[in-house]
């Protein structure tokens, strides 16, 4: 334990409240500059890369984002590579990440962002260990902060520490006064300095607070042993319609740290069967494909505290000289956003930057001066706020957009700037230079201002896709033969209804079907990444063309077939006002269809019980399905408990759709499990509808 002197040792002295990340980083800041740092830390710190109670987030997924690790580099020479030799990952963004935006899938391409993924525990330990080779620090285990000491004419002189040692506590634990020529606090989301400014006649800061209700769980998962991907991270990003976001991280030692976050108040459980639930039903499910076989290495942990709050120190009038704020101590976010490492590291290097100047001693002070210009605390209130900002422009404002975040409607200037955010998330999903920007802002290593410059501007107002023009060739139906009477019998239906066969297919919300739900369930299924090839079988008037073009981006292919010519020509014109130009369409019959090669996923919804050959349109496509591709089928069944005597009463509700009650016969969620690696089926209505899901074996 380190020796608990309650006056400096000669020249300066610096004191540090927080010995996580912040702290460490201030203390690092510091320590070239004075005779003496003393970092004083609430906990007992362990010896090896292990959680500790004073870092409760560090149970959760951490990314170091471009920022940070510039930051870490300045203080600590030669800390990322030393990361990297314990094991942290170096991940790609987005090239080595299925990236889910609230505007949808970015595409995946070499950029410069880069990612350093590893547990929180391995992070601080390292940068402790570098921190305890630096022979002006010393660490003060075990102690509190409990006070400030005024000195005269506006001056902090002092802190008042408590020793928490066992043997102390017996004592009785008094305080006493540790001299300092600066204190600086980084105490984080529990910091006292508010209570303690105002006790010393300063006043309370304003607060900005903005809480989306986000609430986590995260479990460390070794991956299945059959496991192989193309990728390392999946991120699949919440929206206010879909208010429930994913990540995964690749972390040391060949494990994944996974966390799910529900926002509005929903809480994700904390048992890992709930939690591998709670997963599939993200926005996609590309993060429950990756976890469902993975084997859990712990206990599922919960985390609720994520508000974004803003203590605005720097709009203080008076403040006490020789006392600074750091850290979350200053502005805490939602940790969704990775932000809170890079802004401590900024606000460190504030710190160092306004010292290296000096103004006060000059570059070269005689030994023992104290190297601490009067008046600098007060000065660097506003250039670590601009640090908060800019974090915060990215956090606060995003989680603006949940109901309840705030109170009352949002300014005009907030609800222009969401619109504008809006349209550029859905351009940067295939714009490269809306998407560097966007990254840019993420990363902090530019101003928010840098998605209006003049070339991403143009992009976002161009908008997320651009319409072919009518040279531009357009896709059309491969016309082909019609095969069999059935066949034939099935078009002259569907050309006499395909004008109204959406409004005809828009009645059934009236007994309570939800159409596009179940499509969109049945879509999540396929696993779709940007560059895939998906064919949509029995695809009709083209409603799922958009969302799996969506899906697949402009690099993949989507083939939608259909028997009948009247019904391509509504989905043409689907794809056409869309401008799709990742689609073709196929005149075709699906019993004898050619597949094309390197199909990651084929889907009919609501078309193979009018086929009588189903089967053979089942195992045709898992003869074309690449391994690990999937059959996901969407479709009507008679429930168990619906008796036999009354299915001559659902003629009248078949009939529209060119069927009869023999469709009941019909199981393709058979076919589709007999010939599955793996399967699934899901129900919905009741029972009435089902989502059939059936992964291709490897070859």
């Amino acid at each position: 334990m380190t020796d608990r002197s309650t006056r400096p040792q000669g020249g300066s002295h610096a004191v540090v409240l927080g010995g996580s990340l912040a702290g460490l980083c201030a203390a690092a800041a510091l320590a070239p500059h004075v005779e003496r740092v003393t970092l004083v830390e609430r906990d007992r710190y362990p010896d090896e890369p292990r959680w500790r109670r004073g870092v409760p987030q560090a149970r959760h997924t951490h990314n170091l984002l471009g920022a940070g690790q510039r930051s870490l580099e300045l203080l600590f020479p030669g800390l990322l590579g030393e990361l990297r030799d314990l094991g942290m990952v170096e991940v790609r963004m987005p090239q080595d990440m299925l990236l889910m935006v609230p505007g949808g899938w970015v595409d995946r391409f070499e950029g410069p962002h880069l990612v350093l993924s590893g547990s929180r525990d391995l992070l601080d330990w390292a940068v402790r260990r570098r921190l305890r080779q630096l022979p002006t620090v010393e660490i003060l285990e075990e102690t509190e902060a409990v006070g400030l000491v005024a000195g005269p004419s506006d001056t902090v002189r002092g802190v008042l520490l408590r020793d928490r040692r066992p043997e102390a506590r017996a004592g009785g634990g008094q305080p006493y006064e540790q001299a300092a020529d600066l204190v600086v606090d980084t105490t984080g989301r529990g910091s006292r300095a508010p209570a303690w400014l105002k006790d010393l006649g300063y006043g309370t800061p304003e607060e900005s607070v903005v809480d989306a209700g986000c609430a986590y769980s995260t479990c460390i998962l070794e991956p299945a042993p059959e496991h192989t991907a193309d990728w390392k991270c999946i991120l699949l990003q919440s929206t206010p319609e879909e208010p429930r976001s994913g990540i995964l991280n690749p972390i040391e030692n060949g494990r994944w740290m996974v966390s799910v976050a529900g926002l509005g108040g929903e809480r994700p459980p904390l048992d890992h069967a709930g939690f591998v639930d709670f997963a599939k039903r993200l926005r996609s499910t590309a993060l429950y494909d990756a976890i469902r076989d993975a084997k859990p290495l712990g206990d599922v942990y919960g985390s609720g505290r994520t508000e974004n709050r803003w203590r605005h120190f720097e709009r203080l009038p008076r403040w006490p000289d020789r006392f600074l704020v750091l850290g979350d101590a200053v502005g805490a976010f939602n940790p969704a956003y990775g932000q809170g490492i890079s802004v401590a590291g900024m606000s460190a290097l504030v710190l160092r930057r306004a010292l290296e100047r000096n103004p006060a001693q000059g570059t070269h002070p005689a030994p023992g001066t104290p190297r601490i210009p009067d008046g600098l605390t007060a000065s660097l209130r506003k250039p670590i706020a601009d640090c908060v900002e800019a974090a915060w422009m990215l956090s606060g404002n995003a989680d603006l957009a949940y109901p309840g975040a705030s109170d009352g409607p949002l300014p005009l200037a907030a609800r222009l700037g969401k619109r504008y955010t809006d349209r550029l998330l859905k351009v940067a999903t295939t714009d490269r230079t809306a998407a560097i920007a966007l990254l840019d802002m993420t990363h902090l290593l530019a101003p928010p201002q840098a998605v209006f410059r003049p070339r991403v501007l143009a992009s976002v107002l161009r908008g997320p896709r651009t319409p072919p023009s009518p040279s531009a060739p357009l896709p059309t139906p491969t016309r082909g033969k019609l095969m069999t009477t059935e066949s034939e019998r099935m078009v002259k239906v569907y050309r006499k209804r395909a004008k109204r066969y959406d409004l005809t297919s828009n009645r059934l919300y009236l007994i309570g079907q939800r159409t596009m739900a179940y499509k969109h369930l049945a879509l999540e299924q396929l696993a779709l990444r940007p560059g895939d090839t998906v064919v949509d079988a029995g695809c009709g008037t083209g409603h799922n063309l958009p969302l799996l073009a969506e899906a697949v981006g402009p690099t993949g292919r989507v083939i939608g077939v259909d028997l009948t010519d009247a019904m391509l020509e509504q989905a043409e014109d689907r794809v056409r006002s869309a401008g799709l130009t990742q689609v073709e369409l196929v005149q075709g019959d699906l019993t004898t269809y050619q597949y094309p090669e390197n199909v990651r996923g084929i889907t009919a919804c609501f078309s193979l019980t009018l086929i009588s050959e189903y089967a053979k349109v089942i195992e045709r496509g898992y003869e074309a399905l690449a391994p690990g591709g999937r059959w996901v089928v969407l479709d009507y069944r008679l429930p168990g408990w619906w008796p036999d005597r009354l299915i001559p009463a659902l003629g009248p509700m078949i009939a529209p759709f060119g069927g009869d009650t023999s469709m009941v016969q019909r199981h393709p969620w058979e076919p589709i499990q007999e010939g599955a690696a793996r399967h699934r089926v899901l129900t919905r209505y009741g029972g009435w509808v089902y989502v059939a899901v059936g992964e291709a074996a490897g070859r």
